[in-house]
């Protein structure tokens, strides 16, 4: 071989991963090198293809799967728009799911298990997106069924990261009260709220705290929140409430719904 296209070979392989020979230089593309996917909240979208509803998949990532190492995760749970559903009789969802993750190069293998019985229901193969935030790909049903929704044997997954529920937010209920909450997250995923809500003149000051001892899954799992742990106070008298909210991944809008022995719902907006 020349000197001279020797030298030049030495230089390509270093730079730009290309084999030399002295017939010619034979390109090859190098590997896709592992990426990690990002910890915090996500939620996954399941779309089936026979146009049942959108099944979200809620989950809390507490570690960073990387080159094919399985995350885990604080909670997870599924939800689904549903006519006469136990919350507020327009959504259902189910917590006695387990997602684990793993990651070879920038392919998100995602698999669902009923976590009681470790069975495998769903899984799906996406591609992770170059800054980590979401993911495109697809679903396949393993088993009969995915809690009580309707999904069909396949169709399209994708994912994004969720911004935390921090700020004050406002909104009118559908029971006619003006709601006003102050909103924190702490690293665990759980919340502590307070605000107050004013309906024909009378203020109702509220709390909401971590979920109680009998109901110990997060506050905010994914993109959904809820507590059996809320407090009302006004000249009435004292009473409790429980809440449950779907908000949008920047967390700007929280579609959400109170229970205090009849439901109460409505949008409030990120201030």
């Amino acid at each position: 071989m020349p000197k001279v296209l020797a030298v030049l070979c030495s230089i390509l392989l270093v730079f730009a991963y290309s084999g030399c020979s002295g017939g010619g230089i034979n390109s090859r593309k190098p590997p896709i090198p592992n990426q990690m996917m990002q910890a915090g909240q996500w939620e996954f979208t399941l779309a089936s293809t026979n146009g049942n509803p959108k099944v979200f998949v809620e989950a809390d990532i507490t570690t960073t799967p990387l080159g094919g190492s399985q995350s885990s995760q604080a909670g997870t749970a599924l939800f689904w728009s549903q006519t006469g559903g136990r919350i507020a009789g327009l959504y259902d969802d189910c917590v006695g799911v387990q997602a684990t993750f793993s990651i070879s190069g920038n392919t998100v293998t995602a698999l669902l298990f009923d976590a009681t019985s470790t069975t495998q229901i769903a899984h799906a193969t996406a591609n992770l997106s170059t800054d980590t935030k979401s993911m495109t790909g697809t679903f396949q049903l393993d088993g009969s069924a995915l809690c009580s929704a309707s999904v069909s044997p396949s169709g399209t997954f994708t994912g994004q990261v969720i911004a935390p529920l921090n700020g004050t937010y406002k909104g009118s209920l559908s029971d006619g009260s003006q709601l006003t909450i102050q909103v924190a997250q702490d690293s665990s995923f759980n919340i502590s709220a307070s605000g107050n809500s004013l309906l024909n003149g009378v203020t109702t000051n509220l709390t909401i705290g971590a979920n109680s001892g009998s109901s110990a899954h997060n506050n905010v799992i994914g993109a959904t929140v809820s507590s059996d742990n809320g407090t009302a106070t006004n000249v009435n008298g004292s009473g409790t409430f429980q809440v449950f909210g779907h908000f949008s991944p920047d967390a700007s809008q929280l579609s959400f719904a109170s229970y205090n022995g009849q439901w109460t719902t409505g949008t409030l907006t990120k201030q």
